[in-house]
């Protein structure tokens, strides 16, 4: 059975495994990004350790490397404009490592490469057309279109997060205004909940956190809706009427037969699953909304090394 090198470069940490053809992981190990060391080198370096450790005794029968990276990636595997790591910029990632190792190399946009594992392996599997989403600091996305990882004429494209939705909407970091990664990241999530509290809403977000805002998390909302709690009630609603209108549009727009939504904000948090369903039936084109299921992603902790590796098994 064939085997890949998965590697999953985040800001922080490097996950790396060897998976094979079916999804499974044969090994797996993280390691330091050390991008805090400000070198773009030392960086290569920990990546350079993360596929040797992948490939410790594998005896040659290696199909390839997939690397999932932050940023914008061409068709030539070079990154571009990557947040949180040094000067990842005009970086020809999928060259260097081709020329070391004298592997096949396959470098994707870290949120379209899950999108493909998902399609393969997880809560796309079966079917034909998926859209995929991870929710965490920011909004990522990617989309899989008649069985094909969807990208742009030359670039990975599909920065889903910074589609508007309100054009009158408050400024993003990307300088755009009304992006809905403005109004469903995890700093906007906390800030609903700041100033419900603020204004004098009676929450039980504020007991979980003994009275310190510094201090919540979408994780202390998801605790607070667990247990009843309207204000993060209201704030789970208002997140799912706004990831509602994205995916109206991108439902008239592609005609998903499903879409998936991954990062640990969404994890048990069904009031918003149950309100994009509602917003995507009121809003978009009947036909094309009829049958779209919206559900949380399969793959996992795992998923960046799973998919990375799923890169080599296109």
């Amino acid at each position: 059975m064939k085997k890949a090198v998965g590697i999953d470069l985040g800001g922080t940490y490097i996950k790396a495994g060897l998976t094979d053809e079916n999804g499974n992981i044969i090994k797996k190990q993280q390691f330091p990004t050390l991008g805090e060391k400000n070198d773009r080198d030392v960086v290569l370096k920990q990546i350079e350790t993360a596929i040797d450790f992948a490939l410790e005794n594998t005896n040659g029968e290696i199909a390839g490397i997939g690397i999932g990276t932050p940023g914008v990636v061409d068709d030539e595997g070079v990154v571009f404009s990557a947040p949180n790591l040094p000067r990842w910029d005009n970086l020809p990632l999928k060259q260097i490592f081709a020329e070391k190792y004298k592997l096949p190399v396959v470098v994707e946009n870290d949120v379209n490469t899950i999108t493909w594992g998902e399609f393969l392996y997880g809560a796309g599997n079966g079917y034909n057309t998926i859209i995929c989403i991870t929710l965490g600091t920011g909004l990522g996305g990617g989309i899989v279109k008649d069985g094909k990882l969807l990208r742009g004429g030359k670039y990975s494209a599909m920065e889903i997060g910074h589609i508007t939705i309100d054009y009158r909407g408050p400024r993003c970091k990307c300088g755009n205004y009304g992006c809905i990664e403005r109004f469903v990241g995890r700093d906007y999530i906390v800030e609903r909940a700041v100033n419900a509290i603020k204004d004098g809403k009676k929450t039980m977000i504020y007991d979980l956190v003994s009275g310190k805002l510094e201090e919540i998390t979408p994780k202390i909302i998801s605790d607070a809706y667990k247990q009843g709690d309207k204000v993060a009630t209201d704030i789970w609603i208002d997140v799912g009427v706004c990831l509602g209108a994205l995916f109206t549009g991108l439902v008239n727009l592609i005609n998903p037969d499903i879409i998936i939504i991954g990062g640990g904000i969404s994890r048990r948090v069904e009031i918003m699953f149950e309100t994009i369903e509602k917003k995507i039936k009121e809003q978009a084109m009947p036909k094309l909304a009829e049958n779209v299921r919206v559900v949380q992603s399969e793959l996992g902790s795992d998923a960046g090394i799973v998919s990375a590796g799923a890169l080599i098994f296109q």
